[in-house]
Formats: C-alpha cells, sequence, structure tokens
C-alpha cells in the first residue's frame, strides 16, 4: 500500500474536533427546549424511510456507531433513515442521475431527534460546526442528510477531502487541500444536490437540506417507526 493511499485512508476515517478546541457549553448541558419542539407520535406520521425507497442508496449511519467525533453510539443498532417525503424524492432524482456514471449514494446521517441534538452539541458547543439545540438542526426535522458517493460495482466510498463529521476547515466546500480526485468528487455530489434542489451549507461537504426547511416542525421521537415517545 502506497504512502498517498494510506494518507487518503486516515483522512476518511479520522474524526477531527479541532475547531471545538477551547468552546463551552452555554446552556451547561441543560438546553432550553425549542418552541414547538414535537415530543410525541410517531415518526411514520411526519417522515419516510429510506431504507428501501431507492435500491442504489447504501445506508450507513454514523451515530449507531462509536466511530463518530462523540466516541459514542447514539442510536440504536435497528436505526433507520428516516427523512421528509421531499427530500426522499429530491433524493431519487439525485440517485437516478448517478447511476448513469456508476455511481451511488452512501448516507451517513438522516432524522436525528432533537435529544440526540444535545449530545452533540455537549461534544462541542459552537455554532456553525453543531446547530445550537435551542434552535434545532434541520435533521431534526427530516429535512436534510448527510451523504457522500459510492461506486456501484463494490460499494466502495468516493474519496473526500475530509472524513464525514470533519469538524475542521477541511470539511468545508472551499477547502483547497487534500487530493484533485477527492475535491473533483465533491464537485460532483456539490453539483448533483444542486440540480435535485436541494441546499448545502459552506462548512459541510456532507450536509444538504430541502430549501425552506424551517417550515417543518422540530421532532424529538424515538428512531422506531412503531413507538411512541412518552416525555
Amino acid at each position: 500500500m502506497n504512502f498517498v493511499l494510506i494518507l487518503a485512508l486516515l483522512a476518511l476515517g479520522g474524526h477531527s474536533t479541532e475547531g471545538c478546541k477551547g468552546r463551552k457549553d452555554i446552556y451547561k448541558g441543560y438546553p432550553p427546549r425549542p418552541p414547538g419542539l414535537v415530543e410525541k407520535g410517531v415518526l411514520a406520521q411526519y417522515l419516510e424511510a429510506l431504507d428501501d425507497a431507492i435500491p442504489t442508496v447504501k445506508i450507513d449511519l454514523q451515530y449507531r456507531l462509536t466511530n463518530n467525533f462523540t466516541g459514542h453510539a447514539l442510536y440504536p443498532q435497528d436505526a433507520r433513515c428516516w427523512l421528509r417525503p421531499e427530500l426522499v424524492q429530491a433524493l431519487k432524482k439525485a440517485a437516478a442521475r448517478l447511476s448513469k456514471g456508476g455511481f451511488g449514494l452512501v448516507v451517513y446521517d438522516c432524522y436525528r431527534p432533537w435529544s440526540v441534538q444535545t449530545k452533540l452539541w455537549a461534544a462541542c458547543p459552537k455554532r456553525g460546526l453543531v446547530a445550537d439545540p435551542a434552535k434545532g438542526s434541520h435533521h431534526n426535522r427530516g429535512a436534510a442528510v448527510d451523504l457522500g458517493l459510492i461506486r456501484l460495482s463494490d460499494g466502495q466510498p468516493l474519496e473526500m477531502p475530509s472524513a464525514f463529521d470533519d469538524l475542521s476547515h477541511r470539511a468545508r466546500h472551499n477547502y483547497s487541500g487534500g487530493s484533485a480526485e477527492a475535491r473533483q468528487h465533491r464537485s460532483w455530489l456539490l453539483k448533483t444536490m444542486r440540480r435535485v434542489g436541494l441546499a448545502s451549507i459552506g462548512s459541510e461537504w456532507w450536509h444538504y437540506q430541502l430549501r425552506g426547511a424551517r417550515r417543518f416542525a422540530l421532532l424529538d421521537l424515538p428512531l422506531n417507526s412503531g413507538e411512541e415517545l412518552t416525555p
């Protein structure tokens, strides 16, 4: 294995939190609940499961694992990818475009309960890197998705300039480092997502969301379509 490939693998597997250094949680572990937070009901009332909706999409929810920037598993092992139906439709269009070139999507995060958002904030309480739980994240609405690209031939992810959830400048769309191939893959993803009507944010190459996402309610419902949450 050559040195360049080793560096690429390390980049794909590393979760830098350098952007969080020196930050303190202003809420001291008890952020205020945002107005209108939905805490009763089931996800199927609001969201659609992506898992079986697009055959070429690979679901790899990183918060089911300890290999994320918090170092803890935040989702149950059987968690599914739940999204707003409008977002599922956009991803179907994106997957169809990508499949013509032999590529597909790998999904790292979908709907995220608000209670999990508070844990991410506690691990990195910096606006611009992690959404402030007092306002909520578009992931809490099921209106945002984190993803990358894969080769359909073998399901392997394409190299990107940083790992998913790298909380540093390397995750930015304007980061000029990394290999030329990784930057090209990032550009392919951005162009594809924009063509199907999704919006990006400058700080994370993997994050895409519905335009006007604030119109959807913030949710704190469990990642199980048949289970109700009693506050």
